[in-house]
């Protein structure tokens, strides 16, 4: 049987293979990545003892940002066999975690005990109790053979490998068990550990700095006079607030409200904001994350074009140096702003015609933004003195 192969090649065990009564055949590291748990084996992958579907050894378990909790140590399990005058009496998933390349000469390792799961009476398939079904892994076994697990009935490790600095780690774990050939007792422990050859089972796993918050995707629902922005994070890391900001030309944007952030999440988020007073022609926006600390972060920027009724127009004298706004209503607001989105003009209209000088107002591109009741435009002007 191909168990029984492995037991003469896996184990770096002190006795002779003939005395040898009870042994390993498969181990197996259960593993959460990004939300998704999976069975990684250790112990004859492909030779149809498998637990699971993936290898451990020298795999590159992927790159999480720190503290975000995207992976951990949930568990294992092992699959144990015995003669009928042997005893089985426990098993350990032993680990240990350092940088990379930097393997200490002793490491500490720390035990997570498996939980004693079941005697397999052929055939019998199963899995962890109340979690997973079988497509999900967890392995046949055959009669006389048994099977640990953690979380098994139990609870689960959950030993967070994102706790670690931003670095890339080696995580390396062997199995011990005990037990007794010939006998009832548990005064013999062996090991599955690679042959330790050069160490034990490895695998590779990266620590990166965390992005205050990782967005999803903005939308825009366009309601003629009015816009909804909607956007999602998958994290969030002490978030403060949202502002949504809005720009006529892609490039200079103005903040047009904000909405409270969750502060800290590790789950998917959705968040909504109401523009109520779009700008006739096209809307740019983009939503900017702001930390407690002062810190900020974007997101992509969308667009939209909004029709809104009601023209105005203006006229740039250069002669005289003032701008000549029409169409206009009484208590419009109108504001000009330069291309850096400082103001330089500001007031609120008391007819229909409002006349601008411009005598303040250096040479270059501005942006003149008119808010009334029939909503908001903006149009680009250009004074030259």
């Amino acid at each position: 049987m191909i168990r029984n192969l492995l037991a003469a090649i896996v184990f770096s065990i002190p006795f002779s293979s003939a005395f040898a009564q009870f042994g390993l055949y498969a181990s197996a590291a259960y593993i959460k990545t990004s939300g998704t748990n999976s069975f990684y084996n250790n112990t004859a992958p492909g030779l149809g003892q498998d637990i699971g579907a993936i290898s451990f050894q020298g795999v590159n378990l992927g790159v999480f940002e720190q503290n975000s909790g995207n992976l951990k140590l949930i568990g294992s399990e092992i699959k144990t066999f015995k003669g009928v005058s042997d005893n089985v009496c426990s098993g350990t998933l032993n680990y240990t975690v350092y940088v990379s390349g930097s393997r200490p000469a002793s490491p500490i390792f720390t035990a997570i005990n498996l939980d004693f799961y079941s005697d397999c009476f052929s055939p019998t398939c199963s899995s962890f109790f109340g979690s997973y079904n079988l497509a999900a892994g967890g392995g046949c076994c055959s009669d006389r053979d048994q099977k640990w697990q953690r979380p098994g009935f139990g609870s689960p490790a959950n030993v967070d490998l994102t706790n670690n600095l931003p670095a890339i780690y080696t995580l390396e774990i062997y199995y011990s068990y005990t037990g007794q050939d010939g006998g009832s007792g548990c005064v013999t422990t062996k090991y599955d550990n690679n042959n330790n050859n050069p160490t034990n089972y490895t695998a590779d796993f990266t620590i990166t700095i965390p992005i205050p918050v990782s967005f999803g995707e903005v939308r825009i629902a366009n309601n003629s006079a009015y816009n909804n922005i909607s956007w999602n994070t998958y994290s969030e890391s002490n978030t403060n607030i949202f502002q949504v900001e809005r720009s006529a030309d892609g490039i200079s944007f103005y903040n047009v409200g904000q909405v409270v952030a969750a502060g800290f999440s590790a789950s998917l988020r959705n968040y909504a904001f109401r523009d109520t007073k779009p700008i006739s022609g096209i809307n740019y926006y983009r939503v900017k994350m702001l930390e407690a600390d002062g810190r900020f972060q974007y997101s992509t920027v969308v667009k939209t074009t909004n029709k809104i009724t009601g023209k105005w127009s203006f006229s740039v004298n250069q002669g005289k140096e003032q701008i000549r706004l029409a169409g206009i209503e009484n208590g419009d607001e109108i504001n000009i702003f330069n291309p850096a989105g400082i103001r330089v003009f500001g007031g609120r209209s008391n007819t229909n015609t409002l006349i601008v000088s411009t005598r303040n107002i250096t040479s270059g591109v501005y942006f003149i933004k008119i808010t009334g009741n029939k909503g908001s435009a903006v149009q680009q002007i250009i004074v030259n003195h």
